[in-house]
């Protein structure tokens, strides 16, 4: 997960109250966890395809969380160069208001969503991330929307996921070293 620390930081952390229904309240608790997201009743790929990218991206940080976190996850390969660009935007871009901010909360698992800025936040700093937010939105929806797009092609894959890491005995991930 270190390579992909600020990712985590900033789509995990700073998102953690899409964990709070699974019972997790900060970055810490999801350490070689997999949290494995509601589908409803139909599998993705019994969907139809809208519902499910709708689905996808209504539940990306945890998604994120366990492409990051599970080496057996679906597509993890190809999935890890929109999350390597989205790293170096972040290292970037690390000077910038809203990314900074979104760094900070995530660190400290307070949730920052720059597109939905809550209300109680002073208007000075509202302004601040309403200027500087382009750096931020061109970064993620190219994310989300690459991440997204990679999962719409295997999604009998990851529904295979869901199932085999729904099962109690595999909640942990657990890491295995080859012998020799």
């Amino acid at each position: 997960m270190s390579e992909f620390y600020l990712c985590h930081i900033a789509l995990v952390g700073a998102r953690m109250s899409a964990f709070q229904e699974y019972g997790f309240t900060t970055r810490n608790e999801l350490s070689l966890c997999r949290v494995v997201p509601s589908t409803g009743a139909s599998s993705l790929h019994e969907l139809p395809r809208q519902e499910a990218r709708k689905q996808l991206v209504q539940q990306f940080p945890v998604w994120i969380h366990n492409i990051i976190s599970d080496p057996d996850f679906p597509l993890r390969k190809k999935l890890e160069m929109p999350l390597r660009r989205f790293e170096g935007e972040l290292k970037d871009s690390k000077d910038n208001e809203v990314i900074s901010a979104v760094l900070s909360a995530g660190f400290k698992n307070r949730t920052l969503n720059p597109s939905e800025l809550p209300d109680s936040m002073p208007l000075r700093q509202r302004c601040a991330m309403v200027v500087h937010i382009d750096a931020w939105q061109e970064a993620y929806m190219c994310l989300e929307n690459d991440v997204v797009d990679i999962m719409m092609t295997r999604l009998d894959d990851i529904d295979n996921w869901i199932t085999l890491a729904g099962n109690p005995a595999q909640e942990a991930i657990e890491y295995y070293v080859k012998s020799a």
